[in-house]
């Protein structure tokens, strides 16, 4: 493990792809080592998600964490009025990084992913899949760039994800009702709300049969008039009544953020939407069901959701719950390969990773955002992101 160690900090990528084939090479690997492939990968995503260039929410936040010297905490909490665990974070972390933002960025990204590897590590030993199959959903979860750059532009949004993606996790895979977690994705992002509530539905858990799914849509529609019902009354509320003031505006919901050039369902994200129904297609043909019911049809409703969304020119709603199927597609992503023979050959699960990651370093590149060159970003060591 030390060689591999100092791979990694001489040169992160490799140092990680040499890891990965010592690791699927091997007949038993700890469930240690696969969290220390994970560990690699996060924090050199982390490492460069800090080089972002301040743009959207990137730079808004930003200038919310170099104003932390003229708050005390309180002000500080009071001047936002929403979302306190994420600007108490944020309030703490400028004094602890001495006020150096690209250390709380990489801190935080870091976090994100780690928390994604939680989720993907806890429901590989549930199912008993092989190691190898967790790597790839590893990869998968690291190396698919569009993720990237929504948690890189949406620091708050994203973190929230992953922590409602750990609280269903430990709900439904190990049965802890760990409500604390709930209620610190609520202090990240408050839109994490309608996904809980879903996420909860005792209905949800089992494979849906058609009269299920009716049931389900309707219980759905109503929760969501119920919502929006409340919205005039609970928008007034200390820090939660944000979510209920922004979603019940028209002009919100029809709107798109400062940063997006483009408005409704792109042709990428149709694509992904398709790829992800294929795959839940698949889980609901096997002759053996899986006991995760759940995040396939949680999956299921959030890409219906964005169709509803893209239909009605919801716009913003649809591009905010996007961003949820990022995080938890990955784990639907683990439960298509669990049961999949095809995935059990190294030449195709070496062909897809191999894959992802030129495709990604691609994307780097050529995205909406600016980061470091692609030369750099392959061969940089680790502690030049750091100093």
């Amino acid at each position: 493990m030390m060689v591999f160690t100092l791979l990694y900090i001489y040169c992160p990528l490799f140092g990680i792809l040499a890891y990965s084939v010592w690791m699927t090479r091997r007949e038993e690997v700890s469930v240690g080592k696969v969290w220390g492939l994970a560990v690699m990968l996060s924090l050199y995503l982390g490492c460069l998600g800090a080089t972002k260039e301040l743009l959207g929410d990137f730079l808004t936040y930003s200038q919310y964490f170099r104003e932390v010297p003229r708050y005390s905490l309180v002000s500080y909490l009071l001047s936002f009025g929403k979302e306190p665990l994420y600007y108490g974070f944020t309030w703490v972390s400028y004094y602890l990084f001495m006020g150096n933002w690209k250390l709380f960025v990489i801190v935080l990204t870091t976090l994100n992913y780690l928390l994604l590897s939680y989720a993907i590590i806890r429901v590989g030993i549930y199912l008993r899949t092989s190691i190898n199959k967790v790597v790839v959903a590893l990869f998968f979860m690291a190396f698919f760039f569009q993720e990237f750059a929504a948690i890189g532009n949406m620091l708050r949004q994203g973190l929230a994800q992953s922590i409602t993606l750990v609280f269903l996790v430990r709900w439904h895979v190990e049965g802890k009702r760990s409500w604390w977690i709930a209620l610190c994705a609520l202090g990240v992002h408050t839109s994490c709300l309608p996904v809980l509530g879903v996420g909860l539905l005792p209905m949800i858990r089992n494979r849906l049969s058609w009269g299920t799914f009716l049931r389900l849509a309707i219980s759905l529609v109503m929760l969501a008039l119920v919502f929006f019902r409340l919205g005039d009354y609970l928008s007034h509320l200390p820090f939660i009544g944000y979510v209920f003031e922004r979603a019940t505006a028209s002009e919100q919901l029809l709107a798109a953020d400062a940063w997006q050039t483009e408005v409704g369902l792109q042709p990428s994200m149709i694509a992904l939407l398709l790829l992800l129904g294929a795959m839940i297609v698949a889980l609901y043909r096997r002759e053996e069901a899986t006991s995760l019911y759940i995040f396939v049809n949680l999956n299921l409703m959030l890409l219906l959701l964005m169709v509803v969304c893209n239909a009605l020119g919801m716009y913003y709603l649809l591009m905010r719950y996007f961003f949820y199927l990022y995080a938890f597609q990955n784990v639907l992503f683990l439960l298509y390969l669990h049961g999949s023979t095809f995935w059990q050959g190294s030449v195709p699960r070496w062909m897809l990773m191999c894959t992802l990651v030129v495709y990604f370093f691609y994307e780097l590149s050529h995205g909406i955002f600016s980061y470091l060159p692609v030369v750099e970003a392959l061969v940089n060591p680790l502690p030049i992101y750091i100093i």
